[in-house]
Order: structure tokens, then sequence, then C-alpha cells
């Protein structure tokens, strides 16, 4: 709800797909594709032809046609390497990245509101009006200062009296939550460290790596709402991100979130062409 932007700072599941033990083992990448500088072939595919294995509905002629028409070529030519590699047509990738964009939605959603939820009881300690402390109002910068006054505005707008501080948690941009775990926040919000609020993460654990691991999910999540190409971005490794922050916040809900996700089953279901067949 906020009025103005500002710059970019610095897992019921299916039998198939990893084990949820494997998700955090940092060296699992399915999903990164092979590089490759061939044009993929648009032939189209009879699906009685397709091999067994074979774990989406590949596109035909006129879908890739229609695609090509309102997406661009110029966009679907980003995919063109990946597919030539596994002898599919760019629009199955193209389509493949779309379902792995939607699958991660579940995990970022909760990732998000528990960690604001996690850094708003460090706020709550401050007082129920918060956002009118004098002191936190000094120490945020002149960028995030503008976005709480247009979000209070907006919520007063909606809510009136009624309005408070849980209202504007909602309306805060993930930003604006990242920008309260950066150094300057360290001795107002955590001076007895964030394992005060976030009361599962390690407990050597700083407080620039929780800023850090924020900036990763945040990152990744603007990334997919732009409707950019996740598929070689090392989504396995943001997963496992993803999830590591909610389990900072609570293990059980982290638990939840990865047997009801379906980002592994998504990865694993990568179109395959004859070349795997």
């Amino acid at each position: 709800m906020t009025r103005e932007n500002i710059p970019q700072e610095s897992k019921e599941a299916a039998p198939e797909g990893p084990p949820h033990e494997l998700v955090h083992e940092r060296d699992q990448k399915p999903a990164e594709a092979s590089k490759g500088n061939l044009i993929a072939s648009h032939t189209a595919i009879n699906n009685t032809e397709a091999t067994a294995d074979q774990d989406q509905t590949r596109t035909d002629r006129d879908v890739q046609a229609l695609m090509a028409t309102y997406l661009s070529d110029q966009r679907l030519c980003r995919y063109a390497p990946a597919a030539a590699d596994d002898g599919v047509a760019r629009e199955d990738i193209y389509i493949w990245n779309c379902d792995l964009s939607e699958a991660f939605h579940f995990a970022l959603h909760i990732a998000e509101i528990s960690c604001r939820n996690s850094i708003h009881s460090a706020l709550l300690y401050k007082g129920d009006r918060w956002f009118e402390d004098t002191t936190f109002l000094k120490i945020l910068d002149p960028d995030r200062k503008r976005i709480l006054e247009n979000a209070l505005a907006d919520e007063i707008d909606q809510h009136g009296d009624s309005m408070d501080s849980h209202h504007l948690t909602s309306a805060l941009s993930f930003g604006f939550w990242e920008h309260l775990t950066t150094k300057r926040f360290d001795r107002y919000l955590f001076p007895r460290g964030f394992q005060k609020n976030f009361k599962h993460a390690p407990w050597d654990a700083k407080l620039q790596d929780l800023q850090k691991l924020i900036e990763s999910v945040r990152r990744w999540r603007n990334r997919i709402a732009h409707h950019n190409a996740i598929f070689d971005k090392k989504p396995s490794s943001k997963y496992q991100d993803i999830l590591r922050l909610i389990s900072w916040s609570s293990p059980e809900l982290e638990t939840w979130v990865a047997k009801r996700c379906k980002v592994n089953q998504t990865i694993n279901a990568r179109p395959k062409g004859t070349k795997h067949g």
C-alpha cells in the first residue's frame, strides 16, 4: 500500500521428488539448466509418442506460435539454450518456469509473514505505537520514513481510529522489514540479539546473517513477481533459504510448509525430450 517505491538493498507432497531431509543439503542442484548455444526445435509433439517418463504435456505448434506472438520471440529466446540441451521446445521450458514460480508462492507467503511478525515483536517492546517513537523515526533512513508515513496515512484512511500497528505491519513492504535488520537497528531493536525474537535461529548467528537471509528471500520473491526466469538461478538453494528463514521463527512451521509445498516435485517435473528417453 505504499505510495512510493524504493531502490533495492544491499515445503501433501507427492511421492516423487527428494525427501525433506535432502532439502537442506547445500549441494543439491536438481533444477539448474545446462547451457547451450543451439536453437530449440519447434517440431510438433504427438502426446502418444511421448516417453513414459514425460511429466508434462508438451506444447504443439499452435501454442508455440501463440506464445511467440503474444509473449514475444525475444522473451522466449531466453529459454532456447536450456530447451535445446533437453531436446524440448523453448515454450515447454518457459511454461515449466511458470509452474516453478507458482510452486514457490506458498513458501514465500509464509516466510514473509512469519519473518515480519518476528521483527514486529521486537518493535512491540517499544510500545503499541512504535511507529510514533522519535528515536525509531530518527534511525529510519529517509526513504523508509516516507514509506512508513505513506502506509500509515493509507491505513488511517481505511481503518480510522481503529487503526493499530498490526494493520500497519501488513501494509509495509518486505524491503521495509529487511531494513529493520540492518546494523543501524542493532542496539535499538536487538540489544540482546535477534534470537530473542527469532527464537530458533542459531545462537551464534549475527544480525547481518539474518539481514542477508531476508535479502536473499526478498530478491527471489521479487524475481518471481517480475515474471523472470528462475529455473537456472539455483531454485533449490533459494528454496532452502526460504525454509531456513521460516525455521528461525518456528521449526514446526517450516516442517509443515515443507510437507505442503511442491517446489521439489515441480523441479523434478522438468520437461524431457527424446534425448533423455
